[in-house]
């Protein structure tokens, strides 16, 4: 019996590394043309000559970053962070030879979850049933991972709870779309002003102007931004 598991462990590393393999262009965004991005003279420019290696991945995993996400919903970031972490713990499972390692929940587990016990985590009702119904309909996702954005969206805001807002996220992150712009967002239109003009609040009519004239570029300006303010260097 224990050789038979260790059979079976070793044939899902084989078959992890394997979808790695055939996947790992697409998820460092190797396969991301950024040549036409030429941004003019400014903050945009200078930002750009700085971090120009950076390229829009595409995870297209899209059970895992959906969950995620959803997690994130209208809470601080440190608070889904914490949230997150006692769902993976709790319903995830141990992972092969990395002690302590968690996998995140599978949707068979998650679907079968009562409410409550996600609310014990500090996971609102609303944020909770989301889950779950998203988890109940994992089935469907799967093969939108194939399919262009356009596609997905349907889909996936057909599930109670899931927005633009959250669509949006997943263009940039599990699509590799270029030009997303991520709306409903508490922070993000005022750190694309700050960036851009230097104003210290913006809401999504604000951002939109600022970033047409990137387009189709205007998720990449993001990614500029969100570096920009975790580098230590000064604009």
């Amino acid at each position: 019996q224990a050789s038979k598991h260790h059979t079976q462990i070793e044939g899902e590393q084989e078959d992890g590394a394997r979808w790695l393999q055939e996947r790992a262009a697409r998820l460092i965004g190797a396969q991301d043309d950024a040549t036409s991005f030429t941004p003019e003279a400014g903050v945009v420019r200078r930002l750009w000559a700085r971090f120009s290696g950076d390229r829009v991945g595409a995870t297209r995993t899209v059970w895992h970053d959906l969950m995620w996400l959803v997690v994130q919903q209208r809470i601080r970031r440190e608070d889904a962070a914490a949230q997150w972490r006692r769902l993976v713990m709790s319903l995830g499972d141990p992972t092969a030879d990395h002690d302590g390692l968690y996998a995140p929940p599978s949707p068979e587990r998650l679907a079968r979850a009562a409410p409550w016990s996600l609310r014990a985590l500090g996971i609102d009702a609303r944020r909770a049933t989301t889950l779950i119904e998203a988890a109940r309909v994992a089935h469907r996702l799967h093969p939108l991972s194939e399919v262009p954005f356009a596609e997905a969206v349907g889909p996936l805001q057909s599930i109670r709870g899931v927005g633009p807002w959250t669509t949006n996220c997943m263009s940039g992150l599990t699509w590799g779309e270029p030009d997303t712009v991520i709306t409903g967002d508490a922070g993000i239109p005022s750190l694309i002003a700050a960036t851009l003009a230097g104003e210290p609040r913006a809401d999504d009519s604000r951002m939109l102007d600022l970033l047409e004239p990137y387009r189709p570029h205007r998720y990449r300006v993001l990614r500029l931004a969100l570096a920009a303010r975790t580098s230590p260097r000064r604009l």
